[in-house]
């Protein structure tokens, strides 16, 4: 008899046919046997009061996901009897045992649906899935999504339970890999998509990919997992294969990488920061105002920022200490810039006329502020050894000071629209300028990836963030969208979520 509030877990443990296509049509067909999945039974372990390692990031964005309907699930298959976690704490990694010479995905993801169906089980027993070419589909049903919706496997914020793992199903999600990976490892564009999902799913569950604890199994056994474990771990069974459970500890690395190193933040003209990717949440408690905000500088960590203000107020928070600013003193242009020290431990403020203020060990290294400028100076961009740095103004000239080399600029060339920010190649051979309507000039090593110039846009383009490797770009536009080029990752915008105008942006963009 079936159970209509839970997938039922059979009273002992059985083999079943792998499923295949069969001729693509779609169907399940015998082929080798693989260990069977099953939900938990009625001992159901409450752990939704454990703290998570990690604050979640709702922000993070939604991966390409190939949705139930664009699979072709027969949703008159499914049975009633969803249940949802408010809480999980587990990722469970599988192989689905199926042959790896299949071609039609979407033609496994049906078959699985129906076999499974025709037995106890009322969906898709996995969360998701993921093809070898690195396509991540829906797998268990959670809710109908309203049209142009992210499909998150979520209800009302909290997580369907699949029924992928004995046991071990509440508060946790179940992610296959489509194929058999005992005697072949499963494809770098697999796992790299398995990589992108455990990413998004740790930072919107606030969840360490390295840690491990506690789980309690709903047969009352009390067991010590990683945050991120293999179908083995939990029991007796092949799955995730044998060539991929020991990748395990080497996808848990890449998994912090991506949550650590790479996240930005958003500023507006009115103060207000929005976090995106690895970038923390900042306590802006207690902040006011003196003046209208002028940009935003990330100190070189990832693990802070400073708002800056045009009357030369400087707010630091996280590990943004702050060394002084100019509020208060006689200021011949506002302060429209400014750049931290490769230490941290010290800024530079930069006046519309090219004045330079330095704080905490930022050295002088001279400034136009003596200099007729035939454009304001609209900021500054230092070298990597702290040594010099660059000034750039309006029409694209640039001044350089220090150990700071000269590459180019556009001040003898006619612009369509005025240049709004500068940065410099982390490799400190070249920097891109980037101008109002999302023109990009590239001067020495720094490559061209493309430009938001041939996207009609209302909204102009606003500040720039290169990669870490120097490889790429993001262009941020006043309406706080973003265009990303060559290796830069998109983590999420604030489009539609600014209060005022999107004046700057800082971080870490570390390619994924």
């Amino acid at each position: 008899m079936h159970d209509d509030n839970r997938d039922r877990a059979p009273r002992r443990v059985t083999r079943r046919a792998a499923l295949q296509l069969g001729a693509g049509a779609g169907v399940a067909a015998v082929a080798a046997p693989y260990v069977a999945r099953y939900s938990d039974g009625a001992r159901a372990v409450d752990i939704g009061d454990a703290e998570p390692l990690f604050a979640p990031v709702l922000t993070w964005p939604v991966p390409p996901i190939v949705t139930r309907a664009q699979w072709g699930a027969n949703e008159g298959l499914r049975k009633s009897g969803q249940i949802y976690d408010s809480s999980i704490s587990k990722f469970v990694v599988h192989h689905t045992g199926t042959p790896n010479d299949i071609s039609d995905y979407a033609g496994l993801c049906r078959s699985i649906l129906a076999n499974e169906t025709a037995g106890e089980y009322i969906d898709v027993a996995y969360n998701w899935l993921i093809d070898p070419h690195g396509r991540i589909y829906e797998g268990r049903w959670a809710h109908d999504y309203p049209a142009g919706s992210p499909h998150t496997g979520e209800r009302s914020g909290a997580n369907v339970r699949g029924a992928h793992a004995i046991y071990h199903n509440s508060n946790t999600i179940g992610i296959a890999l489509m194929g058999t990976y005992d005697s072949i490892g499963p494809p770098p564009a697999m796992v790299d998509a398995l990589v992108t999902l455990l990413a998004w799913k740790c930072a919107r569950w606030g969840i360490d990919p390295l840690g491990r604890g506690a789980f309690g199994a709903s047969n009352g056994v009390l067991e010590d997992l990683f945050n991120i474990c293999g179908h083995r771990d939990t029991s007796a069974t092949d799955c995730p294969g044998q060539r991929t459970e020991p990748m395990l500890p080497t996808i848990r690395a890449k998994v912090a990488a991506r949550l650590t190193g790479a996240g930005y933040w958003i500023a507006t003209e009115l103060g207000q920061v929005l976090a995106f990717g690895g970038a923390p949440p900042m306590n802006m408690s207690g902040f006011r105002l003196t003046s209208r905000i002028a940009g935003i500088a990330g100190h070189p960590s990832g693990a802070g920022y400073w708002l800056f203000a045009d009357d030369g107020s400087v707010y630091g928070f996280g590990a943004s200490e702050y060394h002084g600013g100019m509020h208060g003193a006689f200021l011949a242009a506002p302060i429209v810039g400014m750049s931290p020290t490769p230490s941290g431990r010290g800024y530079w403020l930069v006046g519309g006329d090219g004045g330079i203020f330095s704080f905490g060990d930022a050295r002088f290294f001279g400034s136009t502020g003596a200099m007729r400028l035939n454009a304001p100076v609209l900021g500054m961009t230092p070298t990597r050894s702290g040594s010099g740095y660059w000034l750039y103004a309006r029409d694209g000239g640039i001044f350089s000071f220090g150990d700071a080399r000269f590459f180019g600029s556009t001040g003898n060339i006619r612009l369509n629209q005025p240049v709004v920010s500068m940065a410099a190649r982390p490799k400190g051979d070249g920097y891109w300028m980037i101008a109002r309507d999302g023109g990009i000039f590239a001067f020495g090593g720094a490559p061209f990836k493309g430009s938001g110039a041939s996207a009609r846009t209302p909204s102009p383009y606003r500040a720039m963030l290169p990669t870490t490797t120097g490889d790429g770009y993001l262009m941020l536009r006043e309406d706080g969208r973003i265009a990303t080029f060559g290796d830069a990752p998109n983590l999420g915008d604030s489009g539609g979520r600014v209060f005022g105008r999107a004046i700057g942006i800082a971080g870490k963009l570390k390619p994924f």
